[in-house]
């Protein structure tokens, strides 16, 4: 039914209709959305509305600023170095981190036991996110 009518199973039962007036994104404007059931990350540059695992998904909101979260970056060879001292165990760590300009994205994504960190080539100003499993989305403009 929702096939035929055009419109997501998420819609359908709810009676909500979501209509994007975003014909357009602007990429420093991108948002994610973490399952909390699967941990699958999902990013969008305009609004939506997105479901996973029979759920349907908050858009990340940005945490208050804390030494323990905040991405360290260090120009290193043309390259952004980012990296965090932080705990990386299967209960708690950073599942990724994300660079972010006018037009250009990375994305790297992380996994327990692993180091906190990676590499983005360097492509002007943007913004710099982590994401903590536990607390949340947290971002630095680079």
């Amino acid at each position: 039914m929702a096939e035929a009518l055009q419109v997501s199973i998420a819609e359908l039962l709810t009676g909500d209709v979501v209509k994007n007036e975003n014909i357009s994104g602007n990429m420093k404007k991108m948002s994610f959305y973490v399952c909390p059931i699967c941990a699958n990350v999902i990013q969008s540059v305009g609004e939506g509305a997105f479901c996973c695992c029979g759920i349907t998904l908050p858009r990340l909101e940005e945490e208050e600023k804390d030494d323990i979260h905040m991405p360290q970056v260090e120009v290193m060879d043309g390259e952004f170095h980012v990296f965090l001292e932080h705990e990386m165990t299967k209960e708690h760590y950073i599942s990724f981190f994300a660079y972010v300009t006018s037009n250009y994205a990375q994305f790297v994504k992380l996994y327990p036991e692993q180091n906190a960190e990676c590499r983005f080539t360097r492509r002007g100003h943007g913004a710099v996110y982590a994401y903590c499993n536990r607390h949340g989305l947290y971002k630095v403009l680079v």
